[in-house]
């Protein structure tokens, strides 16, 4: 099913169960005053998060920590197919539950499936990673798990009275905060260890500069415009040594292979360009990113998190978005880190307004001139290669660098 009609099954047939279950939930709860303390870690811990790969790999290095606390639970997620193969190389949890989201009969029937499969599992605890949706509120419940954890905040204020441990959504702090919070409450305010960076050496012997200008249909305000983009592109291919990578999902191949097309022909034919847009699987994508990449120039998306936890530096663009709410910058990473925020006055909006202000008229994102993106990576490759040196604001003069050809001289 298409992301519009997964959110309008998830809002409507959401609040339906709901309404029909919240009076049942309440009376059980006040007749059978089950003890929910959590002084005794669980034998199994399912995670509910149905969308957004994205979120779901900055949310693993608090699951990894709570792995470490909780050694001997048995760590489960639920999750679409799609998603399910771009976490599994992660190694994050120990078995994986794929709902089949390709129609609604394939929804319910593995849905039901799984909560089935849920009610055979001893000393079950379930913690609901998704902050907006109704649906897997009372999928939660329907596990009947002695524990449920999940972010309560205005929108879904009703899970108040469904789950057993509310944990507060804060909008104006980062995602990876609000997921270490949970995992400190699920872990009984205990404080969790350090997951420390990914450390990656041979940088300069990579070859390709990393671009992605897709996401999900649930934000496509977050693109920047073509004209744009190919700019960026041009800057790479004129001034560094570096071929270009583009990424996205299969049903992004047509239209990147179009934009190369018709803005990058001459590169094309000098095979400077590479489209890995749905061509590889996503372990193979995953080595790619790590083996091949040198440093990654984004969009708010999937990619950028997947970047970051294979400890690829990154240059990402956000409009729509605040970065303060999405990528947390470990310390000692901030210049690997580099990001260019356009901020008008009607941002953030994704994730805030059903309605955008815009009507979906970006121009956060259409305002952002290429030469800004640009120097925030020249900053990035001025840190990266070791003999580089900014002498003038704006530009870099180099002496005998490897990431700059002869034309930069």
């Amino acid at each position: 099913m298409q992301l519009p009609a997964n959110r309008k099954l998830d809002k409507y047939i959401g609040y339906c169960l709901i309404v029909f279950f919240l009076p049942i939930t309440r009376l059980l709860g006040i007749l059978l005053r089950r003890n929910h303390r959590l002084k005794q870690p669980p034998e199994h811990i399912l995670f509910i998060k149905l969308l957004g790969l994205g979120s779901l790999v900055v949310a693993s290095d608090p699951i990894q920590a709570m792995r470490q606390k909780y050694p001997g639970t048995r760590f489960i997620l639920l999750t679409d197919n799609n998603i399910a193969s771009g976490i599994e190389p992660f190694q994050v949890f120990d078995e994986i539950w794929p709902v089949n989201t390709s129609s609604l009969s394939n929804t319910i029937s593995t849905s039901l499936k799984f909560i089935v499969r849920s009610w055979q599992l001893k000393k079950l605890w379930v913690a609901d990673l998704e902050v907006y949706s109704k649906l897997t509120t009372v999928y939660a419940l329907f596990t009947m798990a002695r524990n449920r954890f999940g972010f309560h905040l205005r929108p879904v204020f009703f899970r108040k009275f469904l789950n057993t441990h509310n944990i507060p959504f804060k909008q104006s702090d980062c995602l990876e905060d609000n997921y270490y919070h949970m995992a400190r409450v699920i872990t009984n305010g205990e404080e969790l260890p350090v997951v420390q960076p990914v450390v990656r050496t041979d940088e300069w012997q990579k070859p390709y500069i990393i671009l992605n200008n897709t996401c999900s249909s649930l934000a496509p305000v977050r693109k920047l415009p073509d004209e744009t983009f190919a700019a960026i592109c041009n800057w790479i291919l004129t001034h560094t040594h570096f071929r270009v990578a583009f990424l996205g999902a299969a049903g992004d191949r047509a239209h990147i292979d179009q934009f190369i097309d018709q803005r990058l022909p001459v590169w094309k034919q000098k095979g400077k360009l590479f489209n890995i847009a749905g061509v590889l699987d996503f372990e193979a994508y995953y080595r790619f990113i790590a083996d091949k990449g040198v440093c990654m120039v984004t969009i708010d998306s999937g990619p950028l998190h997947i970047a970051r936890k294979l400890g690829l530096p990154t240059v990402s663009v956000w409009g729509p978005t605040n970065a303060a709410s999405y990528i947390k910058i470990p310390p000692g990473q901030e210049n690997r880190h580099v990001y260019h925020y356009y901020k008008v006055a009607c941002s953030p909006c994704v994730h805030h307004h059903e309605q955008l202000p815009c009507g979906g008229n970006n121009f956060c994102m259409k305002d952002i001139q290429a030469e800004s993106i640009i120097e925030k990576l020249r900053q990035l490759l001025v840190h990266l290669d070791p003999t580089a040196t900014a002498m003038v604001p704006g530009v870099m003069h180099k002496t005998q660098s490897p990431c700059f050809d002869q034309k930069d001289k």
